[in-house]
């Protein structure tokens, strides 16, 4: 079983809306290519969930991320997954993104992140927990 987690990043716009940090990702995967998910990855073996959130959003973005809570742990898109969900919220910095690994990244609120092509588990996080 594969585990993956990620990290539920989230800000005030200057009216008071809440807005998510959304990526997508260089690599090719297929009908998903070029879908959005919140930032993360894969856990490497022996590491926990939090380590390996902190691990993974600083090699994307350069910034270091402070998991506050786990919200959920769903399966994920491919079989064999599970998806660690939390939410976290990233310390002061200048973001540093990884142009390797990162095709796309930007703040979405919610109407807008209706209309995005969503990884499907990323879909139903967002309904379940968000919307």
């Amino acid at each position: 079983m594969k585990e993956i987690v990620v990290g539920l990043i989230s800000r005030k716009d200057f009216g008071g809306t809440d807005e998510y940090l959304l990526v997508k990702s260089t690599k090719d995967y297929g009908q998903y290519t070029g879908h959005w998910y919140p930032p993360g990855g894969h856990l490497e073996d022996g590491e926990s969930d939090k380590d390996a959130l902190i691990r993974e959003i600083r090699e994307e973005l350069g910034l270091h991320a402070i998991p506050l809570r786990k919200i959920a742990e769903t399966s994920g898109d491919e079989t064999d997954r599970i998806v660690h969900w939390w939410a976290c919220e990233l310390e002061q910095g200048e973001m540093k993104i990884d142009d390797k690994e990162i095709a796309g990244i930007g703040w979405f609120k919610k109407d807008e992140i209706h209309a995005m092509q969503l990884w499907p588990a990323t879909r139903n996080f967002f309904e379940k927990f968000i919307f």
